[in-house]
């Protein structure tokens, strides 16, 4: 054998030992839900707004306003599921008053390993205005996840991170995790780390600390990266003039290229921006990690400039400022046809596995500050 088809196959075997469900040996311990069938959204899209969103535990649909809960109670999707599994549905409740939450069990074909999955139908909200993220609410289930609460109790699954992709390193601690030193309360906690010798093979060797408005895909993670992170959400309820919030810094030593080679006289730093941009409100495309600062379909950007490394909470405010010579359009807006994300990573080139081990963010309550004329 090659050293080349040697490094092909570790890879391979790695990779296996990683996937959910993990298993020494057998091929079929896989039980994930894939997808929602193509032909069941298609015969209910004239309720459903956008499409699912999928993690390592979660499914997540949004549906139009008016939509109501007795009929959401009603509704029976159909997944896509890895080779052999099978799903049984257990219950199903109200979240708040909202949307609806149903609960079902995996089961990989050999039957030796299960997961649970919450599948939730939530009508369409938008981001409350007065109100900033102060991340106070998370679950745990071997890392964090952050949802928030809107004024009807309902939950919203809109905050993502790469964390599900660094679970396949096996490593420890993950890069986006609770801090309990936030401005008020509790805050995020953005680290890049170290990948170890699995992420060396894949050629991603450091991973950064990030979080943001959208999804993590993480069945794209290995092979397409900068195409799991899809940023964005439409849930805008008006024109967005500022974005601020409170973050403290500090940069790793040693700043490394993909290779994992130092790179002398370069120095980390963090990213914090927001980006708002087109849609087609039944076909929702998100951008991704290659085009969310480059696309032609942005109109607005906040971006911190400079942030340096202050070592205690400091504010930021920043203005969205015009892109691509577009403006923002009300009658679009209304139409449903824009998306908003906001980013924040402990290294700025982290999407490129550019950075340096160590550097690390914490941010605390993040606000949008709207135009609501």
């Amino acid at each position: 054998m090659t050293r080349n088809g040697i490094t092909t196959f570790l890879f391979i075997a790695v990779t296996a030992i990683f996937t959910s469900c993990i298993r020494e040996e057998a091929p079929n311990a896989e039980c994930d839900i894939i997808a929602v069938k193509e032909s069941w959204l298609q015969e209910n899209s004239s309720f459903l707004s956008g499409k699912p969103i999928i993690s390592n535990n979660a499914v997540r649909l949004y549906v139009k306003e008016g939509t109501s809960i007795d009929f959401l109670k009603s509704l029976e999707p159909e997944f896509e599921l890895t080779y052999g599994a099978q799903i049984a549905k257990n219950n199903i409740e109200e979240n708040g008053g909202r949307g609806v939450k149903m609960s079902y069990t995996t089961t990989s074909e050999d039957g030796a390993w299960s997961k649970n999955y919450e599948v939730t139908f939530t009508i369409q909200s938008v981001i409350e205005t007065g109100k900033p993220f102060s991340f106070e609410h998370f679950r745990f289930q071997r890392y964090h996840t952050w949802y928030e609460i809107d004024a009807s109790g309902t939950e919203l699954n809109w905050w993502a991170s790469g964390n599900a992709g660094f679970a396949f390193t096996g490593k420890k601690p993950f890069p986006t995790a609770v801090d309990s030193t936030g401005v008020s309360g509790n805050c995020i906690k953005l680290t890049t780390c170290d990948t170890g010798s699995f992420g060396n093979m894949a050629g991603m060797p450091i991973a950064a600390g990030n979080i943001f408005l959208g999804e993590f895909k993480s069945a794209s993670a290995m092979k397409k990266p900068l195409e799991a992170t899809r940023f964005g959400l439409p849930i805008i309820p008006a024109e967005p003039t500022r974005l601020r919030g409170f973050y403290k810094y500090t940069a790793g030593e040693i700043f490394t290229d993909k290779g994992k080679n130092p790179v002398e006289n370069k120095k980390d730093t963090c990213s914090i921006y927001s980006v708002v941009y087109e849609i087609n409100p039944n076909d929702f495309v998100s951008l991704d990690g290659a085009n969310v600062l480059s696309s032609d379909r942005i109109v607005l950007v906040a971006q911190l400039e400079n942030p340096g490394e202050p070592t205690e909470w400091t504010e930021f405010d920043i203005p969205y400022k015009n892109a691509n010579g577009k403006i923002f359009d009300l009658e679009k807006l209304q139409r449903g046809e824009y998306a908003i994300t906001v980013v924040a990573s402990s290294s700025k080139e982290g999407a490129f596995f550019e950075g340096a081990v160590g550097s690390t963010l914490y941010v605390d309550e993040i606000e949008i500050i709207w135009n609501n004329k």
